[in-house]
């Protein structure tokens, strides 16, 4: 449905009347004999506003015939007034997509497959057989040219012998030819058949930035943004940098090398760590080792798992030792069976018993079984009684 007063990006506020309304679900649906409000449509969001001081909730079409919903009724006269914000948040990038999918097909061949309008960001899907940062910088260079240039958008209403004149782009066997016309021109640079509303130039656009570009199974998505939405973007990465400058109390464009560094101090102190935890579980094995008994058992309540598998392997590789040993965990445990490889004991065995009885999930080879399961006393005493065993034979 076309409706003249799309063609003006500023033509914002209206008063008409009410044709008929009705209600559903407890929110009032109204027809009105003429609406200034875009209703969703060709990749554009529909407009936001207000009617009589009443929010416009929803706008759809049924029966050829613009509905407009809201959460109470409104009397006559009726006064429609557009959230012009809004309206020009989208317009900028619905022409910013006109222009730039327009110089990715005459200078790529790369035909348009998709366009989303975001609220950070917006995305594209265009058919290039390849694409790389230098290409889309030389798109984004002369996209933004064009915009410093002020080139006018022009709307008209032509025939289908005029817009056959003009259109590059396949419209396809459905298209209805027969019904009226709008056409959206960028002289010397683009002509489309578009109902959408547009900036009236492109100096409107204020700008356009291509964030970044993945493959698809069609072509590349790409994602940018331009106009109000590039500078609210450059406004919230501001507020990110400046709040991370303030925390590591240096200037925005130092933080990439401190982060840098304090990526190289963590790794340094990592490997310090793992040092000084290995230096502690040998300690900790010598004094476990000490034991006389070939089979030990221990219980470790203050470790996490990682650590705790890491001192059961320091045992049994250095000392001539099979163990059974249990991490409490809250409510749960792990178990380990382990053993030196001089040992006989089939740790699997071992583990393959213990789970069965208790319901413990894992498994292993020979040489070190595990897994985990609900603790409980009598896992405790089981375990001990089985080593006690395991000495005796």
């Amino acid at each position: 449905m076309l409706n003249k007063h799309y063609d003006n990006l500023f033509d914002v506020e209206l008063d008409t009347t009410i044709k008929k309304t009705k209600t559903i679900e407890h929110q009032v649906h109204t027809v009105f004999n003429d609406t200034i409000f875009y209703v969703k449509s060709g990749g554009m969001e529909s407009d936001r506003g207000w009617i009589n001081n009443e929010e416009l909730i929803d706008i759809y079409v049924e029966d050829q015939e613009v509905w407009h919903v809201t959460s109470n009724p409104i009397e006559n006269p009726i006064h429609m007034q557009v959230d012009f914000n809004y309206r020009l948040f989208k317009s900028q990038i619905h022409s910013a997509q006109h222009l730039m999918c327009t110089i990715m097909n005459t200078d790529y061949h790369a035909k348009t497959i998709m366009f989303k309008t975001g609220e950070i960001e917006s995305e594209i899907e265009m058919g290039f057989e390849s694409l790389n940062r230098e290409i889309l910088n030389e798109i984004e260079r002369k996209c933004n040219q064009h915009i410093r240039e002020d080139v006018p958008i022009v709307i008209a209403y032509p025939t289908k012998e005029e817009a056959l004149k003009n259109i590059w782009e396949d419209y396809g066997d459905d298209f209805d030819w027969d019904t009226q016309l709008r056409s959206v021109s960028i002289p010397g640079i683009d002509y489309d058949l578009c109902a959408c509303i547009h900036v009236p130039s492109l100096r409107f656009i204020q700008g356009i930035k291509f964030l970044g570009y993945e493959k698809t199974t069609r072509g590349f998505k790409i994602s940018f943004v331009a106009g109000t939405q590039l500078f609210d973007y450059i406004q919230k990465h501001y507020d990110v940098f400046h709040e991370a400058s303030k925390s590591l109390a240096i200037a925005q464009l130092e933080i990439n090398d401190s982060i840098q560094k304090l990526f190289q101090e963590k790794k340094e102190l990592t490997s310090s760590l793992n040092d000084y935890k290995q230096k502690y579980f040998d300690y900790l094995a010598k004094e476990i080792a000490s034991d006389p008994s070939t089979y030990i058992f221990k219980e470790f309540t203050d470790m996490d798992i990682k650590s705790f598998q890491q001192c059961c392997s320091t045992i049994t590789n250095h000392y001539e030792k099979g163990i059974i040993f249990i991490l409490k965990l809250d409510e749960k445990c792990h178990v380990v069976v382990s053993k030196n490889k001089a040992l006989p004991l089939l740790a699997n065995e071992v583990f393959k018993g213990i789970a069965t009885t208790f319901e413990l999930k894992g498994g292993g080879n020979p040489g070190i079984s595990q897994g985990g399961g609900m603790y409980s006393n009598e896992l405790v005493e089981h375990c001990k009684q089985l080593i006690v065993k395991m000495n005796e034979d």
